[in-house]
């Protein structure tokens, strides 16, 4: 018997199961381009959720407290300080700022700020460039609204606690977390080496 005739009938009689097969491979293709594409999402999300927490804490993790921290975890940051792990402190608190000039006295909030912080994001000074010189000397960036209140200008001395500063610019735009003192009262930068003039931590 000629094997023609029955290769044709067997071509026909595919025809049904070449086309289920072909829809089969369209839906896995169409399947896996899908799972791609959310995939790819997921992780230009996440990515971006990443990066805007970074900039907005100024860092990957923070740390934070309303006491001093005790011997077992300042144990672990000196550990990871010799591991070569870079991290920054930065003390808050609330003072009277007081313009020597104009006699004008608002409540602030108080950030000690140890160098290299912020890791992440960038704060926009003016003058440009006040934040990377903020550790030269007994220096204080304040928030404009404070020079506002103060009716102070950039140059004039600033009573912080006990301690005397010389407000040498503002923040135009600044990253980090700021908490609920931030939102009733403007902010005051200073170096944290100059936090104990002010007598203000115990």
């Amino acid at each position: 018997m000629s094997l023609r005739p029955l290769l044709a009938l067997s071509w026909r009689e595919s025809r049904f199961a070449r086309r289920r097969l072909l829809l089969f491979l369209s839906s896995i293709t169409l399947g896996v381009a899908a799972l791609v594409a959310t995939q790819s999402f997921a992780a230009n999300l996440a990515a971006g959720v990443r990066d805007q927490a970074r900039e907005m804490m100024g860092a990957d993790l923070s740390l934070s407290s309303n006491r001093p921290f005790g011997p077992r975890t300042e144990g672990v940051l000196d550990s990871l300080r010799r591991a070569g792990v870079p991290m920054a402190r930065v003390t808050s608190f609330a003072s009277m700022a007081l313009a020597e000039r104009t006699g004008g006295a608002r409540l602030a909030q108080v950030r000690a700020v140890e160098p290299g912080y912020p890791f992440y994001g960038d704060i926009v000074t003016a003058p440009a460039g006040r934040w990377a010189q903020l550790q030269r000397g007994r220096h204080a960036l304040v928030d404009p609204a404070l020079l506002i209140a103060l009716d102070a200008r950039v140059g004039d001395a600033l009573q912080l606690g006990a301690g005397r500063f010389t407000g040498f610019g503002t923040r135009v735009k600044l990253r980090g977390p700021g908490g609920i003192g931030s939102r009733v009262a403007p902010r005051v930068s200073i170096p944290a080496r100059h936090l104990g003039v002010t007598q203000r931590i115990r």
